[in-house]
């Protein structure tokens, strides 16, 4: 049975709507010749009818009159259209929905100012906000690792470098620091050898021996230590002419706080001579003096490092400077320029020297009036501030750079090497990783061709082609194939359309025929067919037009050069980067050739073709080089890096000895703990914050 609401479905839904508008006081017969406007315009000036005079004042008749009730549809077309409140519209339009509902047509949009188009671009541009946000936050952190990684890869703080002027001649400073090194080597071993001499009747009386004279009274001590002493500090000049000219630069040195030990020393003895009621505690002269000798053996190091870094600067314009690129230590062609202002730069040891002993010896002089004068001992003042300047001047402070750097220079420079001092060594020391090319593992004579198999093909053109490709790709291919035409007699063929494929491949076009010439992996990538077994394990392919025509197979010798370099790699801690050309060099061929490959990595094609490129600038001359051979790059990379290494260390055992040495002094003396403070015992203190400095400066030349 059909149901009535279905057959007709707009006659009740129209009798609905009748009696709506009966309800709203609205002509049913009137309401559906209306149109949108006529009921806009009637709803809206109905809206703006004024209230009940009991309820509010009623408005000016000229300023607003409501529409008649009974206005007609023309009348209502031809009056002006008053603008609708917000409210009142909202309503409306519901009211206007269900009219539309009940006629069964779509109600008319709404006219706006917001198009899809705005609403779409909005929408883009909220979406675009906050990729470019993300981006931005990405960004920053990414900033962040980067400042983070580059505080790590710079282990050793360097001053700014000053702009490069005029240099003077290698010759000039080579010379220069020669006469002072040989100086204080002269002066090293006369001193040296007389301070030993001071310290036997010390040795002796402490084994429990009596020494004549030595032993009967403390003047007799005094005179058999300051005459002695005095000899000594006459031989160790070069200590006072370095204190006065670092006070004439303003600054207190070593070799500063060295001599006005000695100086207060010597006074103290004479004052154990002279005064009476001096305390009879020992002199501290044989200590001082050691502390000269050790001051005097840093600055002969200093300047033979010097010299010997520009005595290899003077073999004129360098085969190769050494610097760091991203991808490590790498060399390429430079110029000397810049590695004198480098050479000179001042290490971190001289810098906490002279940031740190002023403020010792002031300390030491303070502490003394403090131990003496403040417990009312004046004649004991010289013995209380020579206690506290010996422990300050450190034998430490001269293994910390100065030693070990000229012990560095001695050995790079019988390999035709040099670093351009701190400044040089922290700069390379800050890389792990060594790059190398062809010829630094696989150096002439150590890789040749040892056989060739043809495929429908004569030797003389394979060879022809296979070196007209390998010549223009160069490294150790372009070798071993430029000396294969040589021996046969032959000229490589021209070559158009060449380019390097990664994998160590190479093709071109040669009289129409498209060639290739690689290992077998790449002539694999290349579809070209290969036979099941290879002539060796180390071969290179040869094809035209897609079909193998022959196998030149390389033989690859060890060079011994070459495997001390990459054994004292691994042991340094270094990391070999391959910038190599020829698609068999690989790890693997390491580990083979040389029992290791000092973790050996490959770098990207672009990266390989850059750095093996023959003239490739190399940057500052943080290092020179005058031989060839990786074995060189190496000892330079390696030995900055225990050359770094020895000065951090030595800088903290130096630091903690002296600063622990003057107020455990000044401890001892103002307790009145006398006893304690012999020369022996004071001397045994300083050797022990130096003895862990001497293994490193031992093993510093040992790469």
């Amino acid at each position: 049975m059909t149901d009535k609401n279905d057959q007709i479905p707009f006659e009740n839904d129209s009798g609905l709507m009748d009696t709506q508008r009966l309800l709203l006081g609205v002509d049913p017969e009137k309401g559906r010749d209306y149109s949108l406007d006529d009921i806009l315009a009637e709803y809206s000036s109905s809206a703006r009818a004024p209230a009940p005079p009991e309820e509010a004042p009623a408005p000016a008749p000229a300023a607003e009159s409501p529409p008649a009730p009974e206005q007609t549809a023309e009348e209502t077309e031809a009056a002006p259209l008053p603008e609708p409140e917000e409210e009142d519209l909202s309503e409306f339009i519901g009211t206007q929905w269900m009219e539309a509902g009940a006629s069964g047509e779509q109600p008319p949009e709404e006219e706006s100012s917001v198009t899809m188009e705005d609403i779409v671009a909005s929408t883009v541009d909220a979406v675009k906000g906050d990729q470019e946000r993300a981006r931005e936050k990405w960004r920053q952190r990414l900033e962040k690792a980067q400042r983070k990684r580059a505080v790590r890869r710079e282990p050793s703080p360097r001053q700014s470098l000053p702009p490069v002027e005029e240099e003077p001649p290698a010759q000039d400073a080579a010379a220069w620091h020669r006469r002072r090194y040989f100086a204080c080597r002269r002066s090293l071993i006369l001193s040296g050898a007389v301070v030993l001499l001071l310290w036997i009747p010390w040795v002796l009386e402490r084994m429990g021996r009596t020494v004549p004279f030595f032993s009967a009274s403390a003047d007799n001590a005094a005179v058999c230590v300051l005459i002695p002493q005095a000899i000594a500090c006459a031989l160790a000049w070069p200590v006072f002419r370095a204190a006065l000219e670092g006070l004439r630069e303003g600054s207190v040195t070593l070799a500063g706080t060295a001599a006005l030990a000695n100086l207060v020393t010597m006074l103290d003895e004479i004052t154990l001579l002279l005064l009476a009621n001096r305390l009879e505690a020992p002199p501290l002269g044989g200590v001082a003096a050691v502390s000269a000798v050790f001051a005097l053996w840093g600055l002969k190091g200093f300047h033979r490092g010097m010299w010997e870094s520009f005595h290899t600067a003077t073999l004129g314009r360098p085969g190769w400077v050494a610097d760091v690129c991203p991808h490590g230590t790498a060399k390429g062609k430079g110029s000397l320029l810049g590695f004198y202002t480098r050479a000179c730069m001042e290490d971190t040891a001289s810098q906490w020297q002279r940031l740190l002993l002023p403020v010792l010896c002031a300390a030491s002089l303070v502490f003394a009036l403090l131990s003496s004068v403040g417990q009312g001992r004046g004649q004991d003042f010289l013995w209380c501030w020579s206690v506290t300047l010996c422990a300050a001047a450190g034998l430490a402070f001269p293994l910390a750079f100065a030693v070990p750097f000229g012990r560095l220079a001695a050995r790079l420079a019988r390999g035709g090497g040099a670093v351009a001092g701190h400044y040089g060594a922290s700069v390379l020391a800050s890389a792990r990783q060594v790059v190398a090319s062809d010829g630094d593992l696989f150096p002439p004579g150590c890789a040749g061709l040892s056989g060739v198999k043809l495929f429908s093909e004569e030797r003389g053109r394979a060879i022809s082609y296979a070196a007209g490709l390998a010549t223009l790709g160069g490294g150790l291919m372009g070798r071993i194939f430029g000396d294969a035409v040589q021996r046969e007699h032959l000229s490589p063929q021209s070559v158009d359309n060449f380019h390097i494929h990664d994998g160590g491949g190479l093709g071109g076009i040669i009289r129409g025929e498209t060639v290739l010439l690689g290992p077998p992996v790449f002539m694999r990538r290349q579809a070209v067919h290969l036979p099941a077994s290879m002539p060796a394990k180390t071969c290179v392919c040869l094809s035209v037009d897609g079909e193998l025509t022959a196998l030149f197979s390389i033989k690859y010798a060890a060079a011994e050069p070459v495997e001390n370099a990459l054994r004292t790699a691994a042991r340094s801690g270094l990391r070999l980067r391959l910038a190599t050309r020829d698609g068999n060099i690989t790890p693997r061929l390491l580990r083979t050739r040389f029992g290791t490959d000092a973790g050996a990595e490959l770098l990207e094609l672009e990266e390989r073709l850059a750095l093996s490129e023959p003239d490739r600038e190399g940057g500052e001359p943080n290092g020179i080089l005058y031989r060839e051979g990786i074995i060189h790059l190496v000892e330079l990379s390696a030995g900055s890096r225990r050359l770094c290494q020895t000065a951090r260390a030595g800088n903290l055992l130096s630091i903690l000895g002296s600063v622990c040495g003057v107020l455990l002094g000044f401890y001892l003396t103002f307790v009145g703990s006398f006893a304690s403070l012999t020369p022996v015992n004071l001397l045994i203190y300083m050797l022990l914050w130096a003895a862990p400095l001497l293994p490193l400066v031992w093993s510093v030349d040992k790469v």
